[in-house]
């Protein structure tokens, strides 16, 4: 798709280029001015001189053009997305009865303690408690008083 739509404009610069110099090419630079049909007739001839400054402009921009175009490339972002995992664990907090996915959401308060109940997502059963102490989770099995 890229190398038609290049190729198109190339030919429309190339296209718009030989036609504005072929309309200099076919005038000679002369025009009849003030002719009066009376006598004796006087032919003036206004000569008039055409610089090549626009079919050098056109040119260069055809140049400038086509070079942006042909190193112009499509820019395509590939960003995979992967969906979080579904959690096997959730932990439960039964003083506030409060869900948590992982345990470093687990917050607590100072009255009553640091304790979740790890709950199987699939079944919905309690496979063990655990306690919060001295800086890291540890089993708790019985009441806490």
């Amino acid at each position: 798709m890229n190398s038609n739509l290049s190729r198109t404009i190339y030919s429309a610069v190339l296209a718009a280029l030989l036609v504005s110099t072929a309309s200099v090419a076919y005038a000679d630079g002369r025009r009849w001015k003030g002719a009066v049909p009376a006598y004796p007739v006087q032919r003036v001839y206004v000569r008039e001189h055409s610089s090549a400054a626009p079919a050098v402009a056109a040119l260069i921009g055809g140049f400038i053009l086509g070079s942006a175009i042909a190193n112009a490339h499509p820019v395509v972002v590939n960003q995979a997305y992967c969906t979080p995992p579904a959690p096997v664990y959730r932990y439960y907090d039964p003083y506030h009865g409060v869900w948590y996915d992982s345990l470093d959401e687990c917050s607590f308060h100072p009255y009553h303690p640091a304790m979740v109940q790890v709950v199987d997502v699939r079944s919905g059963r309690c496979v063990r408690s655990l306690r919060y102490d001295d800086g890291a989770w540890h089993r708790f099995e019985g009441h806490d008083d």
